[in-house]
């Protein structure tokens, strides 16, 4: 979306006029506001004014009859008289006088029991009521009455010469009230009914009588259907005729059952009408004549400013595009006697100009340093991770174009990290620059040679290579490695585990093409080392079978598939109970019980591995638990420890806090090793055995002589048990070879003073065997197979007795 231009000169403009703007704005509105009040003032007072006038005019009739009546009954001496008869018939002489000076429309006199005497219309009930109170009350009443007209009655009482009350009643027009009110006020004034609604109209009314009836029907008339009478009774209707404005104010005067009576006031408020037309064209000329001086001022003062700014901001893409000279051969105009800030912008961007060029030399320089660090390893000077990347995905889209094949081989050396922990790193990082060397040599000049991190390489090889190129070079490297490697006055004895992987012709990415030669150089790397694998789909299929058993092992440790079986061994002479090896089972919820041949090789060197490994050691403590409280605690469980749970720092403390939680003694523990864990750093492995029999636990080198046989570590190691494996005592009795082995082994171990156990045992023959060449432990199928946990203390109920397998009387024949 563009974004439209607006200069500096238009916003600042508008910035001002709307401040004015603004000001004004609030100006008018207080104006107006004080307009509003005089004016609702000044229609107060009219109402005031109105209200005042309407009792001070009918006060003044009342007291004109009164003072009428007074001298009428003086002159007749009605005090002298003893009826009312002079009255009445003076009465009726007076009456035309009366409406002539008075403006009287009806005379009545009536008994005190209101019986008529005089009567110049017939009594109505207003008049009756009038009457009545004054009956009542003895004294005058006045009341204001409207049927059809609205008329002011009088009534008084008068006595004559026996104390004998008469009343006198006359009815007033309201002609002079209306006459006297529009005199003093300067209005007009209208006497209006209305028929009995809440939606009555002000165009609704009817004019009974008028100061002026013509104007007051024409502005009645031309109010709108929604002039409703409440609203105008409320706040008074303005309205416009022949150039003028009226007020139109309503006053309440009586109501009866079918109408209502009012006094409207009209008032001509065109000099208020006036003076506020004036002033709003006032307010809009005066605001018009502002905005145009200010336009004007705020060009010919901006426009300049903005102007430069122009230049300037045309002139600033010259730095992005880091063409320096050019930005500052424009010349932009500056004020020479008194500087603004637009000077300053200009004289900032030149010194910016010059320190911009110099940092673009400075970035140039470090931009090249800086490809070389992305691109090339600092230790070996060899291509990196990065170019690897670059260069392999240029191959393989030059290869997809060309049908040519792409292989890479990637390098390990072999147990680098004995190196680093015993040599330091200093000196391994200098063997991996010899070892860089020695591969970099053994390559063709059009292959390319990348440290992929650590101790790993990756070789590029040359487009459209073949199998046999791939096997050479792998070859030629595995043979460069044969010569030890001299570091100062240390001899190295490096091997390397080699994976090949080729494209076959076939489209694959990058990642994947170095992933399979990874998959193929730990295939290597598993089989012994110093050696090449070419990749294959198997290969894969082992890796996806290894992340699935790594996946439902975690699945089964969380939803309690493991459980142990444990296997007796026993004294071979005595038929004691010795103790009880611990054997992983799982339970799997579709394949069933797996074996622990298909789970624990695949797992010996991973994670799930030790957290598996510490489930086991747990579930051990809890069984002891329980045999010492069936009563079988002279005895030992063997518990097996990979390689990795081993070498873990946490083994130590874990161990500690069990044997504090279950209160059991490390005499009762037994752990076991395979030779090759043993092997692997033997320094470490010595060290960690050391801590761990402080603490009380004894160790078992488990599958004896299937591995390193050694006499020399034999002798360093802190071992007290040597478990000869099970696949010499299946054939000892055929096998002479086997046999001879069993039999050296019980000699070696005996003579270094270690006990020594016997596991596969399966036939009495092999026990007799076993038992006379003075083998002191007896594991196997001949006694008994694994028990599991389930069934465990059942078994100590019932098949051990004073810790030792039940035998049959005078025999030495073992029951099954």
């Amino acid at each position: 979306m563009k974004v439209k231009f607006v200069s500096v000169s238009v916003k600042f403009f508008v910035l001002v006029v709307s401040a004015l703007l603004l000001l004004s704005l609030s100006i008018s509105i207080l104006s107006v506001a004080r307009l509003d009040q005089e004016f609702a003032q000044y229609q107060s007072n009219k109402l005031r004014q109105g209200n005042a006038q309407l009792d001070m005019q009918s006060r003044i009739i009342r007291e004109r009859v009164a003072l009428w009546l007074e001298s009428f009954t003086d002159l007749i001496k009605l005090k002298e008289q003893t009826d009312f008869d002079l009255a009445a018939s003076a009465l009726e002489r007076q009456f035309d006088a009366l409406q002539i000076n008075y403006n009287v429309e009806a005379l009545w006199l009536v008994s005190n029991e209101l019986k008529p005497i005089v009567k110049s219309a017939p009594l109505s009930k207003q008049v009756l009521a009038s009457m009545s109170r004054v009956s009542e009350s003895y004294a005058p009443d006045y009341y204001l009455s409207c049927v059809q007209e609205c008329r002011q009655l009088v009534s008084m009482p008068i006595l004559n010469s026996h104390g004998e009350m008469a009343i006198v009643t006359m009815a007033i027009s309201f002609v002079d009230v209306i006459y006297a009110i529009n005199q003093a006020l300067e209005n007009q004034v209208a006497i209006v009914s209305f028929d009995q609604s809440q939606a009555a109209t002000l165009a609704q009314a009817k004019i009974i009588t008028s100061s002026a009836t013509q104007l007051m029907s024409v502005l009645f008339r031309k109010n709108q259907p929604s002039d409703l009478l409440s609203e105008v009774k409320a706040n008074g209707l303005q309205v416009e005729h022949q150039n003028s404005s009226y007020l139109i104010n309503m006053l309440p005067l009586a109501s009866s059952a079918s109408q209502s009576f009012y006094m409207a006031q009209v008032d001509n408020v065109s000099s208020f009408t006036h003076k506020y037309q004036a002033y709003r064209t006032q307010f809009i000329l005066s605001a018009l004549a502002i905005f145009i001086i200010l336009a004007l001022l705020v060009h010919f003062v901006a426009g300049p400013f903005t102007k430069r700014l122009l230049v300037l901001a045309d002139t600033l893409p010259l730095l992005a595009r880091k063409e320096f000279e050019q930005f500052r051969a424009v010349k932009n105009s500056q004020s020479k006697m008194f500087p603004d800030e637009i000077d300053v912008l200009i004289n900032a961007t030149t010194d910016l100009s010059y320190e911009l060029e110099q940092l673009n030399i400075e970035v140039t320089q470090k931009t090249k340093e800086l490809e070389n660090i992305a691109m090339y390893d600092l230790l070996t000077g060899l291509a990196n991770r990065n170019m690897l990347n670059y260069q392999l995905c240029k191959q393989l889209k030059s290869a997809a174009s060309h049908s040519h094949n792409v292989g890479i081989l990637f390098l390990d050396l072999d147990d680098f990290k004995k190196v680093n922990d015993s040599h330091g790193h200093g000196q391994g990082d200098m063997l991996l620059v010899e070892a860089a060397k020695r591969i970099n040599l053994s390559v063709g000049s059009a292959d390319m040679v990348c440290r992929f991190g650590g101790d790993e390489f990756v070789i590029l090889l040359e487009n459209n290579t073949s199998y046999e190129k791939a096997q050479h070079v792998a070859k030629t490297i595995i043979k460069s490695f044969q010569q030890p490697i001299k570091i100062n006055t240390a001899m190295f004895y490096v091997t390397s585990s080699i994976g090949i992987a080729m494209t076959d012709g076939k489209l694959i990415k990058a990642s994947e093409l170095v992933s399979h030669a990874d998959i193929a150089m730990y295939e290597a790397k598993g089989n012994g080392g110093d050696q090449y694998f070419i990749y294959h789909g198997d290969m894969f299929k082992r890796l996806a079978y290894r992340v699935m058993i790594e996946g439902e092992v975690k699945q089964a440790l969380a939803k309690g598939q493991f459980s142990l079986s444990l296997q007796p061994q026993l004294v071979a002479k005595t038929n004691k109970v010795h103790g009880f090896e611990a054997l992983l089972r799982w339970q799997h919820p579709e394949r069933g019980m797996v074996s622990p041949e298909d789970f624990i090789p695949i797992l010996e060197n991973s994670e799930h591995m030790i957290e598996l490994g510490y489930w086991v050691i747990r579930r051990c403590f809890q069984l002891y638990a329980g045999m010492r409280d069936v009563g079988l605690s002279d005895v030992i469980i063997a518990i097996n420890l990979s390689a990795a749970q081993f070498a873990d720092v946490n083994l130590l403390g874990y161990l500690e806090g069990l044997l504090k939680e279950f209160d059991l003694n490390a005499e009762s523990f037994e752990l076991e090793l395979t030779e090759q864990t043993l092997v692997k750093d033997m320094d470490k492995a010595i060290a960690t055995m050391d801590a761990l029999r402080l603490i009380g636990f004894s160790f078992a080198i488990d599958d004896f002589g299937t591995g390193y046989s050694s006499l020399v570590y034999l002798k360093r190691m802190p071992v007290d048990v040597i478990k000869i494996d099970k696949s010499f005592v299946f054939g000892m009795l055929d096998n002479d070879a086997d046999f001879q082995i069993i039999m050296s082994t019980i000699a070696m171990v005996k003579n270094l003073g270690l006990i020594v156990i016997a596991e596969g045992v399966e036939t009495q023959a092999q026990l007799r065997s076993l038992t006379e060449n003075d083998c002191d432990l007896i594991q196997g199928y001949y006694f008994s197979k694994p028990i599991p946990e389930a069934e465990i203390f059942d078994f100590i109920r019932c098949d051990i007795v004073d810790g030792h397998w039940k035998v049959l009387a005078n025999s030495n024949t073992v029951v099954n």
